[in-house]
């Protein structure tokens, strides 16, 4: 049996969060499915006792499909979730008709349907009932990795049988769960050197907080958000290389940091973040412009940053990798873990605070412009209405139906010979975006150039300039055409 605890402050199911996806059926379930069809990787969410449609749960679902996952939240109780306005509910029958047991045969359907759709890797995330599911999940190799938030009862045998990397994390007041269990636990996790793992103990929360928070208490949404950033992080550092890494050519031909631009503008903290900032602070046009793997200091960007200033716009360039951004001289760098660190969803979050924070400063229109890992923040904000434009240079990898979800005028450019963006790919983007009449769009491929022009270019070799300033004034004709 679950604890009571499994049955407190139930969630209102009134305001159900809306978002891209639909109830679909899948492996014999009904199911809550969100993310591009295309992506090579999945997560499957499983409900706590109050069910597969909490807005919490929605909400959680639908940003992990902004991220790039296909994401799966199936109907595990076939709509008889625990029913909180029911006084003569019985839990114990209600519990036999749902065993874990059973949500684990009903799991592994839906996996192996996921798996036929070409996915190569899924992640299982459980909270409370779900939680003992996404555990007995993390014994097979039917998932790549695991996350169990506040789950229900779990053996050490359990824990024992675990093959692939797992977290848990876990309430300071938990009856079922209580710390010196998960300590008990993280202990005998240790032991199992070839597996990785991770046990974490919220303070100051109970069990149920990761889902069944108060949008109001804003220590208890904090500590909420905490536990899904870490769930992110423990799926991103994970997932298969294919998708998680940006290539190798976003890493080359690094600039030099030590001859920064001049400029009038100054480093100040705008939305949580540090950011260069200049222009006029009357106007009410901004550019946010959004770096790549290098970071917010680097030469060319501040130079083009100034000269968007000096055009009359508020210019914005964000630190989103918070003072951690990528160091071409360090031998031992851990591309992988870097990358996880800094992943989109982090990224698009933080946009999301900075624009807020330069619109109540009464900027009216905001164009976002970014540059390999910033042209994937910058396709995603153009999917919003966050900005009124978007230009996109040379970006890392964007999927199909985050070109679909564009819903504002956005350019791209490419450059001939990229592996990430290949040409032939920029066409295809191109023809989808040229379906959609009610947004304009610009898709232009750049002759003998490679990933990383516009940024990374020889102030002495000529050619390299004239095509990096081919792209720069693209990027201005856009938006003096769409930012007013």
């Amino acid at each position: 049996m679950l604890s009571s605890q499994c049955f407190e402050n139930p969630p209102s199911k009134s305001t159900a969060a809306s978002g891209g996806g639909s109830v679909q059926e899948i492996g014999g379930l009904a199911a809550y499915i969100n993310g591009p069809p295309d992506s090579k990787l999945a997560i499957l969410f499983i409900n706590d006792a109050f069910g597969f449609d909490t807005p919490n749960l929605r909400k959680l679902a639908d940003k992990a499909a902004a991220a790039g996952y296909f994401v799966v939240v199936p109907d595990f109780f076939y709509g008889d979730p625990y029913d909180p306005t029911n006084p003569h509910f019985d839990r114990e029958a209600w519990f036999s008709r749902h065993s874990p047991v059973k949500g684990f045969e009903d799991a592994k359907a839906v996996i192996a349907a996921i798996k036929s759709k070409g996915i190569s890797a899924i992640g299982a995330t459980g909270y409370c009932w779900g939680g003992m599911v996404a555990v007995k999940l993390a014994g097979t190799d039917e998932i790549k990795a695991a996350v169990a938030s506040h789950p229900g009862p779990i053996t050490e045998d359990e824990i024992n049988g675990i093959k692939v990397p797992t977290s848990i994390l876990g309430a300071e007041f938990d009856s079922i769960f209580p710390a010196e269990k998960l300590k008990q636990f993280e202990q005998l996790l240790s032991t199992k050197s070839e597996v990785d793992s991770m046990v974490k103990v919220f303070p100051g929360v109970g069990h149920g907080w990761t889902m069944r928070y108060n949008d109001d208490d804003e220590s208890a949404v904090k500590s909420a958000q905490e536990a899904h950033d870490d769930m992110f992080n423990w799926f991103n550092k994970n997932k298969e290389e294919e998708e998680e890494m940006l290539s190798s050519q976003c890493f080359e031909n690094p600039p030099s940091n030590s001859t920064a631009a001049s400029g009038g503008g100054s480093v100040r903290e705008i939305g949580g973040l540090a950011a260069y900032i200049n222009g006029p602070p009357d106007s009410e046009h901004a550019i946010l412009f959004v770096h790549d793997a290098i970071g917010f200091d680097t030469p060319n960007l501040r130079k083009l940053a100034d000269k968007a200033a000096a055009a009359g716009y508020f210019v914005v360039v964000p630190d989103f990798f918070h003072g951690d951004s990528y160091d071409p001289t360090d031998p031992h760098l851990d591309r992988e873990a870097w990358f996880s660190k800094h992943n989109m969803v982090k990224a698009f979050e933080d946009a999301k605070a900075v624009i807020a924070a330069l619109k109540s400063k009464g900027i009216s229109a905001i164009g976002a412009t970014g540059y390999c890992w910033g042209g994937m923040l910058a396709v995603k904000l153009a999917g919003t209405d966050e900005i009124k434009a978007a230009v996109v240079s040379h970006p890392g990898p964007i999927t199909e139906d985050e070109i679909n979800g564009i819903k504002v005028p956005t350019s791209i450019l490419g450059a001939e010979f990229d592996s990430i963006f290949p040409a032939e790919k920029l066409k295809q983007f191109e023809q989808l975006l040229s379906t959609k009449s009610e947004v304009d769009s610009m898709v232009k491929v750049f002759p003998d150039v490679g990933h990383g022009w516009t940024m990374r270019y020889n102030d002495e070799d000529e050619s390299a300039v004239n095509s990096a300033q081919e792209a720069h004034d693209d990027m201005f004709n856009w938006f003096h055409k769409y930012v007013k």
